[in-house]
């Protein structure tokens, strides 16, 4: 956890540069490790200026005699006499002070085939913020270039997420999955390995991996469930942990059951 930590809040600024087995977009399913967070205040002042206004009226009274000098002339002489009242306000400067929180937000995430590692942090601006802690499990992934997008449960929803790369370790498999990744074939959307074994040469896509891999450690209860529900829905999605759906809580995780289903004929 202090690695982590030393990395996400000591070496932000470094920009890590890596070639993915996929030239392009790679799509796959990461299994969450160590995470580290950190809340960032941002305080801020200004002051406004002061100012001030006048409002001023006045009366006066004329006394003079006017003299016709003819041909239509006529001189006026004479005195004014003026009262004038006027009312000034002032505004004193005024100083506004407030604090601007942001989070950092990094995650170790493991390909579950390849075992490739990536550190990756985000950082969340504004509470409903879809950049988010990972707390372990299962997610799907799409990588390009150096950014990676994560989907997971957000209540009853998948939420995506935008996270940037800062580390990247390969994995034991990796010179595997480059030998079938999608740049020599592009309907392939993962890596031609099983996610029991990678020796196995049946191809699973991203969706397959990820609905059979979150399958598989659930309890009885929640196997019986996605068996039954997905036999009669094989276009729906199952919803599990049951015992938090019934309670009124949010899902961890939306199994696809035609991937499932999929992925269940691959695995026999």
């Amino acid at each position: 956890m202090r690695f982590i930590s030393f990395l996400l809040f000591s070496c932000l600024t470094l920009t890590v540069a890596f070639k993915s087995a996929a030239q392009g977009k790679k799509t796959f399913t990461v299994r969450a490790g160590q995470s580290a967070r950190q809340v960032n205040n941002h305080p801020y002042s200004y002051t406004s200026p002061g100012y001030g206004s006048s409002n001023c009226s006045g009366t006066g009274t004329v006394n003079g005699t006017a003299t016709d000098t003819g041909y239509g002339n006529t001189n006026i002489s004479g005195t004014v006499n003026t009262t004038t009242n006027c009312n000034s306000t002032y505004t004193p400067p005024h100083t506004t002070t407030g604090n601007v929180v942001t989070v950092d937000n990094a995650s170790w995430v493991t390909d579950v085939v390849t075992d490739d590692q990536y550190l990756i942090q985000c950082t969340a601006h504004w509470r409903g913020s879809h950049c988010s802690y990972l707390t372990g499990g299962l997610y799907k992934a799409e990588l390009e270039g150096n950014e990676i997008w994560i989907t997971g449960m957000k209540g009853m929803k998948e939420s995506k997420a935008k996270y940037h790369v800062v580390r990247f370790i390969p994995g034991s498999h990796s010179q595997i999955t480059q030998t079938a990744s999608p740049a020599s074939n592009p309907e392939v959307t993962h890596a031609t390995a099983s996610p029991t074994s990678v020796q196995d040469k049946v191809a699973w896509t991203q969706e397959e991996t990820y609905s059979w891999l979150t399958y598989k450690p659930l309890g009885p209860e929640d196997k019986d469930y996605v068996r039954v529900f997905c036999a009669a829905n094989p276009r729906g999605a199952a919803l599990v942990p049951r015992a938090k759906i019934t309670a009124g809580q949010s899902a961890e995780h939306s199994i696809d059951c035609e991937s499932w289903l999929s992925a269940k004929e691959k695995s026999q």
